[in-house]
């Protein structure tokens, strides 16, 4: 448990030893200001009373002493012994620098009284004081107090230790699953220290980033072995052929390795899914706009039905991060033109909370099951047509947005890509900023 250098390994150990000296530290702090402040001025104060009475008595005669209760003794007796007790020693230094020469003596009688004796001069004779019991604090007291402290230390310290390792050991289970693989659920820490409730945080959110990387990573393992293994068959064929096949199929050559590029396109934007690219403040009417006029000038789609006004001043604001939504967008117009009809509804409708893009390809329709599975991003729009990796990535931008992305099917195939609309707080500047950016 202890190190040679003395510093305990353990929390419980280095928690003891320090409420151990922070305990030292206070209980002779107030030592020196309870005797400082408290018993010196009383010690000076009876040294003074003892002064007076001393001084009145000294003439009296004995028979006199004692009817009051004092007592006097021959100046060549020695009674009692020096005071041995810290209060009566500061008394007797006291009464000293009061009456110089004088001698202070005490007899402890059987622990029932003190006699208190005092010699005034060389000469005089001594006087006794009958007091009670002086006993401040016992040799006992002070070991039963010690006892105490040390006893509600090491409950103090266990007490800390227990709220600070509880939590700690079960974070450090959470670790070793995590470590193998596995994902488990946030851990209960309501009762623990703030600090400790954001290390679980911190490690949460670290196993969540680390199994999604494990999971790209596998995905985009399996899904290039996948995705790649036809058009390397088909390029490995085709060179076994003539060399004049070979001519004839080398559009088709093109064509596979295009398709082998858009694939580990794909797989990479997967990948990065724009987590860094900085958001901006668009209006939802300028950004409508512009994909229409993306989809008609890349996708030669027919657009139609377009629900915005030029002249208003009252469109609505989101928070965008332009590549990453524009790939949304991309990819629903890719497959409007490969799937659909060449005709392209884009409506924008706006509530009070939220910015809905709705677009309709009115190509074929689909089965409940296969819109299902687009919905979770866990299919292609076409079966058997690659693993969805397009539908994966608009899923995680949209998800990346705050936003939603949502297929229906009756007329055709309806996205409906759903963003949360910025409510107050945005200057003009913030607004023109989108309209001056070049995509």
């Amino acid at each position: 448990m202890i190190r040679l250098g003395g510093w305990p390994r353990s929390t419980l150990g280095r928690t003891l030893l320090l409420l151990t000296a922070l305990l030292l530290v206070s209980q002779g702090t107030v030592y020196v200001l309870y005797h400082r402040y408290v018993l010196d001025p009383a010690a000076d104060r009876f040294a003074q009373l003892l002064w007076r009475m001393t001084t009145t008595l000294e003439n009296k005669a004995f028979t006199q002493a004692r009817i009051t209760g004092f007592d006097y003794l021959p100046p060549n007796d020695k009674p009692g012994l020096p005071p041995n007790d810290y209060f009566l020693r500061r008394t007797a230094n006291s009464y000293r620098r009061i009456s110089p020469g004088a001698s202070f003596r005490a007899t402890n009688d059987k622990g029932h009284r003190v006699w208190i004796w005092i010699r005034p001069n060389r000469k005089d004779q001594w006087i006794g004081f009958p007091m009670g019991a002086m006993d401040f604090v016992t040799q006992g007291f002070l070991f039963a107090k010690l006892g105490l402290l040390m006893l509600f230390t090491l409950v103090g310290a266990w007490l800390i230790v227990r709220q600070i390792n509880r939590p700690l050991s079960l974070l450090s289970r959470q670790a070793v699953r995590i470590g193998k693989g596995e994902v488990p659920a946030a851990t209960e820490l309501n009762h623990a220290p703030v600090e400790v409730q954001a290390l679980g945080a911190a490690i949460q959110r670290m196993a969540e980033d680390i199994h999604r990387l494990h999971e790209d990573r596998s995905l985009l393992l399996t899904g290039i072995s996948h995705e790649l293994r036809t058009p390397l068959s088909r390029l490995l064929l085709t060179l076994h052929l003539d060399d004049a096949e070979l001519l004839k199929q080398k559009s088709e050559m093109q064509e596979d390795v295009a398709e082998m590029d858009e694939v580990l396109d794909k797989f990479l934007t997967l990948v990065r899914s724009g987590e860094h690219e900085q958001p901006v403040i668009a209006e939802g009417q300028a950004w409508l706009r512009r994909m229409s006029a993306l989809a008609q000038t890349k996708y030669h789609l027919d657009v139609r039905c377009q629900r915005f006004d030029a002249a208003s001043t009252g469109s609505p604001l989101i928070r965008v991060r332009p590549l990453s939504l524009e790939r949304v967008f991309r990819n629903l117009f890719d497959n409007a033109k490969k799937y659909g009809s060449g005709v392209l509804d884009m409506t924008m409708e706006t509530d009070g909370s939220e910015v809905r893009f709705l677009l309709v390809d009115r190509g074929t329709h689909l089965e409940a099951p296969i819109v299902y599975r687009m919905n979770s991003g866990e299919s292609a729009r076409q079966p058997g047509h690659g693993m969805g990796i397009g539908l994966m990535i608009c899923h995680r931008i949209m998800a990346l947005h705050k936003g939603s992305l949502h297929f229906t099917s009756e007329d055709g195939l309806a996205a409906t890509i759903c963003l949360p609309r910025v409510q107050d707080g945005v200057t003009s500047a913030q607004r023109q900023e989108f309209n001056a950016r070049k995509l």
